[in-house]
């Protein structure tokens, strides 16, 4: 998206209205409000159903978004020959620390009051529906069983194969472990009933997406909301937390922050830990770098694993106090 010009602005009704480029899309400010204007590759049905989500998400008392505007044509998009654009409110906000309690404690509070907006939300054919993590972590398991005895069997080693083929024992007894937590769980409960009454995740909680502004949380780009259990979606922030903090605030204090606003379900803090013991960080590197199509470098890639490697005990640690 190299310039920008009146005639698309016009398809806004906008004329005269000065846009700014920043990293990968034009910000447009009227007397009114700023507007983050920018070219997608999202299907426009899926278009169609985030500007209905954000807009049903208001109406449920929950206005901490970056709402799409409707153009002139009376579509949430631009279509201009083969190129899709998506007008929204721009939330020119900071980062949260993850290191600073106040922000941490803000976004646990929001990611609450988000999930109790997100419910009985009735739209036809959302795009996507997670799957069950029953299944998802039998999968991650048999994957990594089946990919370490392939590695075993190589005649010539990388030294990412020696580093995996060192530390497999103890992420496979992780998977096998977080299987059968869950399973004494009521999770399947909870999984269909989030299906039943249309329970929406974010599924992309980094610290980009959640701006402060003004000392108020936001949340930003829904391209991989879905309809799934929301305790999956606070887990997603927890682990993130556990990783990339400091840790200053307890795992049961985060719990009863999230609790008094969202309450948890009944057996919420037994499906939590299971999600929390399974290996995901691991994971995605090891499916990165066995996968046929490698979008990596060998530096990159051992830097990555290093990395969880020398995170696992703390996080460890934190998860189990």
């Amino acid at each position: 998206m190299g310039d920008i010009s009146s005639t698309l602005l016009s398809h806004y009704g906008l004329y005269g209205v000065k846009a700014t480029k920043e990293r990968g899309y034009f910000v447009c400010k009227t007397e009114h409000d700023f507007f983050k204007l920018h070219k997608t590759t999202e299907r426009h049905q899926a278009i169609w159903l985030q500007y209905e989500l954000l807009n049903k998400l208001e109406e449920q008392n929950f206005p901490r978004t970056d709402k799409i505007l409707i153009s002139t044509h009376g579509t949430p998009f631009v279509q201009l020959g083969r190129e899709t654009y998506i007008m929204s409110r721009y939330i020119k906000g900071r980062e949260p620390d993850l290191n600073c309690p106040q922000d941490v404690t803000q976004l646990v509070e929001t990611l609450a009051r988000f999930h109790l907006s997100a419910r009985g939300i009735e739209l036809n054919k959302y795009p996507t529906t997670a799957l069950p993590l029953t299944e998802t972590f039998a999968k991650n398991s048999a994957f990594l069983t089946k990919t370490s005895r392939q590695a075993s069997k190589n005649s010539r080693l990388s030294d990412f194969d020696v580093m995996f083929i060192k530390n497999i024992p103890r992420y496979i007894e992780y998977g096998l472990q977080s299987v059968e937590l869950l399973a004494q769980t009521d999770y399947n409960m909870l999984y269909a009933q989030a299906l039943a009454e249309g329970h929406i995740c974010h599924n992309e909680l980094k610290e980009e997406n959640l701006p402060i502004l003004d000392e108020v949380c936001y949340m930003t780009n829904w391209g991989e909301a879905t309809v799934d259990a929301q305790i999956t979606d606070f887990v997603s922030f927890l682990r993130r937390y556990a990783r990339r903090s400091n840790r200053q605030i307890p795992l049961k204090k985060l719990l009863e922050t999230y609790d008094n606003v969202c309450p948890l379900p009944k057996m919420g803090a037994e499906i939590i830990f299971a999600q929390l013991v399974h290996p995901w960080q691991f994971m995605k590197i090891v499916q990165q770098y066995y996968s046929k199509k490698r979008g990596w470098t060998p530096i990159a890639i051992m830097s990555r694993m290093v990395d969880v490697l020398e995170e696992q005990v703390g996080y460890d640690t934190y998860i189990n106090a």
